[in-house]
């Protein structure tokens, strides 16, 4: 439980009254400010020092001694004592401390510092063992709303109410037990009716030889307050006054465990609004605003006793309700989602303007006969979502356990990736590209190639999809792009001097805002000639977005960068980006030459891709050229430049070098 903290005026204050009451006083405040601040005990340890050495001449105690008190040592309510288990009574003594003469005697000027001090502290006060009062500050006074003779009549106990009494027993014994401060949260009555939720901190301790505690206290009410105002915003959104997805994720494991334990099932609702986005964008965001809260108004209306709501997203719901069998949920579930959809369908009015909306739903069941129990009943829900919004819209979809072996295998090479890249199994392959009539080679393609520990060699087919899908490719991109600058630079160093090398470019890494700047990174840090690098892109890649595609290539175009269009006669069939990008070469996909010889059509094809390509002053590769007839079809065609396992597989750098000296390949004369 938080408490009041106590500023550095409150810690002077506390210093002064240290320095002005006796030893055991001063003992006792020390320990109680040793917890809420423990730095300032160093600074107790010089205030006692600088009292010790104040000139006795003309001076007095700040404070008088207490009178010896006519009581025996009674133990706290509960060790002895009458029938109501409270101690028996004594006559008030005459405790000085309590009045404000006793302060009176210091001088005026002691006086006023003393008080001053002690109201820094909501409630100060020195108890015999009884409990009985033998001083209280004048702050506590007023704090408190009694008159100063009339407490010295009560006990702590008066001040507490009566269902906390046991409380306060338990605190005092706890107290005289250990011989530390102890603490607890209880109620003190103001003016013997309104209860003030307060912080009490109890020591035990003996002045003049008679046993009794130091009290201090400080109220937590604005702070409980406080709290629990800060706790409902934390689980509330503000938009709807709806439960928001924090508290709906707490719920869900609640529901989760308690399905667990009776047995029971529980169902969880994901509504979303089809197409919202088109009420901002047509009416502006306090129209969205305002449909959303009347949303919520009716999610809420047709939900029924026990069936929780809550504001999970922007235009999103979610409705959880518990259920015994899986039947039983599965059809209280889908009762629930036709409410939902009908309370949705009716028209909206905004400004005097009808607007119609539609949801979609998607519904989880927790446990089923497949999924296990540490499913995720949110996960589940949102996956019956996607396939409802992915149907159209407008409609309930239940969650169906997929026991597919396949996706337990595609998450375990998932896993696998992520360790790859962390261990470095990534290497590079290179595939020679050579000039169709001379069969010299002019450059390499750089190829990625994992080499799983357990699997062996993973084709790339089937792991740069998942690396797209899980955030990874850009990663594994900039790796490939710095390390074939890097291949390039060492085969100059070894007089292996290629005209250039090829690298993949995958849609995500090209769209990527740090693109341009991990290209210069990379020729920085190598040193490679710009024009000595071709980014191989796709045809779709380029028509997702003209206008930023253009932007972009023309960017790198001005480093000294080249472009291939990968792929070849797979994409779009308009041809006008040819002419609209700075593209300098096209690779003929594998496709068209596979059946080139038996085809005609294939042919055809080929021989119009050549003409286009001349026409437009570009280059043309042939990709996956297997025979000594398809490549010699294609230098009849006018084919430029031949690539594929008639010339050579890919390879690591080494085993290729070694192709070159052992003269299975050579090395394109330079013109």
């Amino acid at each position: 439980m938080p408490v009041k903290r106590i500023t550095a005026q409150r810690l002077n204050t506390w210093l002064a009254l240290a320095s002005q009451t006796g030893a055991a006083v001063r003992a006792a405040a020390r320990a109680l400010i040793a917890t809420t601040l423990p730095s300032c005990i160093a600074r107790f340890a010089t205030a006692n020092a600088s009292t010790a050495a104040m000139p006795a001449a003309g001076a007095r105690e700040a404070l008088p001694r207490p009178l010896p008190l006519p009581l025996t040592a009674s133990p706290p309510r509960g060790v002895q004592g009458s029938k109501t288990g409270r101690p028996a009574p004594a006559s008030p003594a005459p405790l000085h401390l309590l009045h404000p003469a006793a302060v009176d005697e210091a001088g005026p000027a002691a006086s006023i510092a003393v008080e001053t001090t002690l109201a820094a502290v909501d409630f100060l006060a020195q108890v015999d063992a009884s409990l009985r009062f033998c001083y209280v500050s004048a702050g506590s006074i007023d704090f408190l709303g009694y008159h100063r003779d009339y407490l010295s009549s009560l006990t702590l106990h008066e001040l507490v109410p009566s269902d906390e009494t046991a409380e306060l027993d338990a605190l005092v014994a706890r107290a005289q037990h250990s011989g530390k401060l102890e603490t607890a949260t209880l109620h003190l009555l103001k003016s013997l009716t309104t209860p003030i939720c307060v912080e009490l901190r109890v020591l035990a301790t003996h002045t003049q030889g008679v046993p009794g505690f130091a009290l201090a206290a400080f109220e937590v009410s604005r702070w409980r307050d406080s709290e629990a105002a800060l706790r409902h915003t934390l689980h509330h959104d503000s938009l709807t006054g709806l439960e928001n997805l924090t508290a709906l994720k707490s719920a869900l494991d609640a529901a989760q465990a308690e399905a667990i334990h009776t047995h029971t099932h529980a169902a969880l609702l994901l509504v979303d609004i089809d197409g919202f986005q088109r009420i901002n964008r047509g009416l502006g965001y306090d129209a969205g605003d305002d449909m959303l809260r009347e949303t919520a108004r009716r999610i809420q209306h047709a939900a029924h006793a026990g069936e929780r709501v809550a504001r999970v997203s922007s235009d999103e719901f979610a409705v959880l309700l518990s259920a015994g069998t899986s039947a039983e949920a599965a059809t209280a579930a889908e009762d629930v989602a036709r409410r939902v959809l009908s309370a949705i369908a009716q028209p909206y009015r905004y400004r005097e303007q009808h607007t119609h909306l539609s949801a979609s739903i998607g519904v989880a069941i927790f446990p089923d006969e497949v999924v296990q129990a540490s499913s995720s009943l949110l996960r589940m829900a949102d996956h019956a979502l996607a396939q409802a919004k992915t149907s159209g819209g407008n409609i309930v979809v239940f969650h169906v356990p997929d026991d597919d072996p396949r996706n337990a295998a595609r998450l375990n090479l998932e896993a696998d990736l992520y360790e790859g890249v962390r261990n470095g199994e990534f290497s590079l392959h290179f595939q020679p590209i050579t000039e169709s009539r001379s069969r010299g080679v002019v450059g390499v393609e750089a190829l990625i190639r994992w080499q799983h520990p357990v699997h062996g060699l993973v084709p790339p087919v089937a792991f740069i999809p998942l690396a797209e899908s899980i955030g990874l490719i850009n990663y594994l991109g900039n790796w490939v792009l710095k390390a074939a600058c890097m291949q390039l630079v060492q085969w100059d160093s070894e007089g292996f001097v290629l005209d250039y090398v090829s690298v993949n470019v995958s849609p995500q890494q090209f769209r990527d805002k740090r693109f341009t700047q991990n290209v210069k990174d990379a020729l920085q840090l190598t040193g490679l000639d710009p024009s000595r690098l071709v980014f191989e892109i796709t045809e779709s890649l380029l028509m997702h977005d003209p206008e930023e595609a253009t932007r972009l290539l023309e960017a790198l175009a001005a480093l000294g960068i080249t472009f291939a269009v990968d792929d070849f006669g797979t994409g779009y069939s308009s041809l006008s980006y040819l002419q609209r990008f700075p593209l300098s070469k096209l690779k003929i996909d594998r496709s068209f030459i596979e059946n080139l010889l038996s085809s005609r059509n294939n042919q055809a094809i080929v021989t119009a891709v050549v003409g286009l390509a001349k026409s437009l002053g570009l280059e043309l590769v042939a990709e996956g050229v297997e025979t000594e007839a398809q490549r010699d079809l294609l230098i009849e065609m006018g084919c430029d430049q031949i690539q594929g396992w008639l010339i050579c597989k890919a390879l690591p750098a080494g085993e290729l070098m070694r192709c070159f000296q052992d003269k299975r390949l050579f090395l394109q004369a330079p013109l």
